[in-house]
This record gives C-alpha cells, structure tokens and sequence, in this order.
C-alpha cells in the first residue's frame, strides 16, 4: 500500500523533488546540512538553499501552492518576488501576476513597464502578458507620446513677469525659445529622450543661458516647472491604467490551508520528523 512503509512510498507524479523539498522546507523550516531535502540559509524565519532560492525555486513554490491550497508556501514565494522585484524585469513579473493572480506588485510592475520601448519587449512575453495587458500598455504609450508632445511645444505662459523685467515682450519670446530649444529638446530627443523629472534637472541647469529672460522671471517659472502638475497628470494615467487592470485580471485566491487544517489531514509535526 502506497505510504505503509519507506519501500512504498506515496508517488505524486505532477510534483517535483525540488517542488516538495521546497514545500517541507517552508513548512517546517528545519535546519539539517546532513540531509539534502533540507536547507541551511534561513530567510526571515524559513529555511532555503546556502546560496538563496533560485527563480525557478520561488516557481516551483507558487505551483506548489496552487496545486496543494499551502498558503505559506504562497506567502513565502511572493514575500520574496516582492522583496527582490527589481532584479527582474517588469513584464516577467506581470506574466507571473497574471498565472499566479498575484495583485501586490502588479501595479509597480505595470508602472515600470511603461518605462521600456515597445521593441525591447520578447515577442514571446507579449503572448503571456495577454491581450487586455499589451493592448493598454501600447494605448498608454501612445497617448503618453501625444502628451508629451504637447508638453514640448506650449511652454507654461508667464502669466506676471516680475517688476524687475524691463523688457516683457523680449523676456517672453526668449521663455518660448529657451523652452522649445531645451525642455522640447529633452523630451523629444529621437536618440535618448529623457523622462520627466530628468528633463526638469536639467532645464534647471540652464541658468547662465536663459538670454533675454529676466531672472527673476526664470526664477518664478523655475517654481511653477518644479510643481510638475502637468507631469503628475502623465504618472496619474500610468497608475490609474495599472489599477484598473489588476483590479480587472487579477483575482486573488480565498484563504488555504492554516497550520490547524493541514494537521487535521494527518500530517507529521515537527518533532515527529526530527
């Protein structure tokens, strides 16, 4: 009979060595370099592999967690997908929000995302991320193109120069060509355009070269630059559009399995393994 003995062990053929060590691991959090199906780096109060768990580790635990209700396991995996997001790039932690409905870096991951060119995204993972995903991300990058044209050619108007500006007509047509010659050129830049806030830096850096402007007048337009309200309203539609979609994809699975409910199932404790 299949779990009597050692010689007649249960065999569970969609479940990977890795995948239950992993699991035992967790779920005991034992420490014991004599044996193999254990591991010897504690993670906050879990046990892993010497050198961490790899990717295809924290994988293994959310199928692990899928297929066998282990809420820790899950907690787990995404404690450490979230603690170490940045090392992977956005859209393979989209694709893994998506197959693991997992909501708590979606929206980040979707915001970086925005950030990359449509060629630099694997044909491949255009597939996974789905059609609603990629659909909103290309719609997202072209109105924010459109915006950022806009930005580019209507500078801020100086609605009050300051009463230290003598010459109001020439001090306004050189905050026109100061601001189409840098700030459009920043932004619009074919080879390597520059986000907002970059754009911002180094607008301000043109101080000695504002021509005819008055510097008082710089000054005050400096201010209104730095409030970035038009550039709030991009980043605004980047988070929206990313909360909308999570909220729309991504529904997160009910509670699964306490401690109390896997022992009901006659699990070994702790003690009895060791």
């Amino acid at each position: 009979m299949e779990g009597s003995s050692d010689d007649h062990p249960i065999i569970i053929p969609e479940l990977s060595m890795n995948m239950f060590e992993l699991f035992l691991s967790v779920a005991y959090s034992r420490r014991d370099s004599s044996q193999a199906t254990f591991f010897i780096l504690n993670i906050g109060p879990y046990s892993w592999k010497p050198e961490g768990p790899s990717h295809d580790d924290v994988l293994d635990l959310l199928q692990f967690s899928n297929k066998f209700m282990s809420q820790k396991a899950r907690d787990v995996a995404i404690n450490h997908l979230h603690e170490h997001q940045f090392r992977h790039a956005p859209y393979e932690l989209l694709t893994i929000c998506l197959e693991f409905s997992i909501s708590k870096f979606f929206v980040p991951a979707f915001c970086h995302l925005v950030e990359f060119h449509i060629h630099n995204i694997p044909g491949p993972v255009r597939k996974r991320l789905g059609f609603e995903v990629w659909n909103a991300f290309v719609d997202l990058k072209e109105l924010l193109n459109e915006h950022n044209r806009i930005v580019a050619c209507e500078e801020p108007p100086i609605i009050e120069h300051s009463l230290c500006c003598t010459d109001n007509t020439a001090c306004f047509i050189d905050w026109q060509q100061l601001w189409w010659n840098s700030m459009a050129h920043f932004l619009l830049d074919g080879c390597n355009p520059q986000k907002f806030y970059d754009t911002i830096e180094c607008f301000q850096e043109l101080g000695p070269e504002i021509g005819r402007v008055n510097p008082e007048c710089w000054k005050m337009m400096l201010q209104t630059v730095n409030k970035g309200t038009v550039f709030h309203l991009a980043y605004d539609l980047i988070e929206e559009t990313a909360q909308q979609l999570s909220a729309a994809l991504i529904i997160e699975p009910g509670p699964m399995l306490t401690r109390t409910e896997l022992d009901t199932l006659g699990l070994p404790s702790h003690e009895e393994i060791l």
